[in-house]
């Protein structure tokens, strides 16, 4: 029960991290220059979006409790609008609104069953 507040956490935080990036990097972009080389740098957005899905997907495959659709539902369909988003502006599509909704729906998620367990 232990791990599963620390993976539920870690994904929580990773997907939250991914939102503040898209959100606030950009703003803090304009007053300097090392932000605004790391809000455009690409292995930025792989690395944040990869550690967000893979925190995720170790609780799906580390807990069977985790593998029921009100869980599943959420967090895969964040996780798909975050992959997506990494794919965006080659589409001419902006990269913020896929990658917020996805992160809101990973930690709306995870958050959801981290409540269920300590109710139960």
């Amino acid at each position: 029960m232990q791990s599963a507040f620390y993976k539920d956490g870690a994904a929580i935080a990773l997907s939250t991290a991914c939102m503040v990036h898209c959100v606030a990097l950009p703003v803090l972009a304009i007053s300097s220059p090392v932000f605004a080389a790391v809000a455009e740098a690409e292995w930025v957005h792989w690395s944040m979006a990869v550690l967000a899905i893979l925190a995720s997907t170790s609780v799906v495959l580390s807990s069977p409790s985790s593998r029921v659709p009100e869980f599943l539902v959420p967090a895969g369909l964040g996780g798909l609008l975050i992959t997506a988003a990494l794919f965006a502006e080659r589409f001419g599509i902006g990269e913020t609104i896929p990658t917020v909704a996805g992160a809101v729906l990973i930690v709306s998620a995870h958050l959801l069953r981290l409540y269920k367990i300590r109710r139960s």
